[in-house]
């Protein structure tokens, strides 16, 4: 078995010399995907989406319950100003309702956030694998019209942190011809369709 695999490096070897080499070229897609109009757009959406949960109804609400927690501790807790006993069993009673009172809207704010998040992240994900195809498309178009065989990231790691390319000694850098391609792309689409209003927004 060892033998048909020495022989078929071999004649691999063979065939790769006897053509001509490849030509190799590198790109930049972290410098590419940061550039592109999409990039910075989804980067202020997924924040309004997030700015958005802390701004919720159930946000308010929690922080509103942790403020008089706190007021109430402040007045239990003062020595300076102590509570006679009537009071101080009315405060403390108050206090732990308020306590049970938080401890559920925490539960509920949590679960909303992480629903939430969810959602966003996927269409980070998404907004993120369409750029990065686009991104592909164009290298391949470009690497195409420029007769290289193989296109390298150059900017890219692995996922132990090591960068794919260890070493490269003045191979042609296409980054800027890629990003010229995806500007004219852009310039030439289609304007998307406008978002119909919805009854909430028509209402306000």
């Amino acid at each position: 078995m060892k033998r048909f695999q020495i022989i078929a490096i071999l004649l691999a070897a063979t065939a790769l010399s006897a053509s001509a080499a490849p030509k190799f070229a590198v790109i930049r897609v972290k410098d590419i995907y940061s550039a592109l109009p999409s990039t910075a757009g989804l980067q202020q959406e997924i924040k309004k989406e997030r700015d958005a949960i802390m701004k919720s109804e159930r946000a308010t609400e929690l922080r509103k319950i942790i403020n008089e927690l706190q007021g109430l501790q402040a007045k239990l807790s003062d020595k300076e100003h102590p509570l006679d006993e009537a009071t101080g069993r009315k405060f403390a009673r108050s206090y732990e309702i308020k306590r049970q009172e938080a401890q559920t809207l925490q539960k509920e704010f949590e679960d909303f956030r992480a629903e939430q998040e969810k959602q966003i992240n996927r269409k980070m994900v998404d907004g993120m694998r369409a750029s990065l195809d686009s991104i592909m498309q164009a290298s391949r178009k470009v690497a195409k019209e420029k007769g290289y065989d193989l296109v390298f990231d150059g900017s890219g790691n692995t996922n132990t942190g090591v960068a794919f390319v260890l070493s490269n000694k003045n191979s042609p850098d296409l980054t800027d011809d890629v990003k010229a391609v995806m500007k004219d792309a852009a310039a030439s689409a289609p304007a998307a369709p406008e978002k119909p209003k919805s009854e909430s927004s028509k209402k306000h």
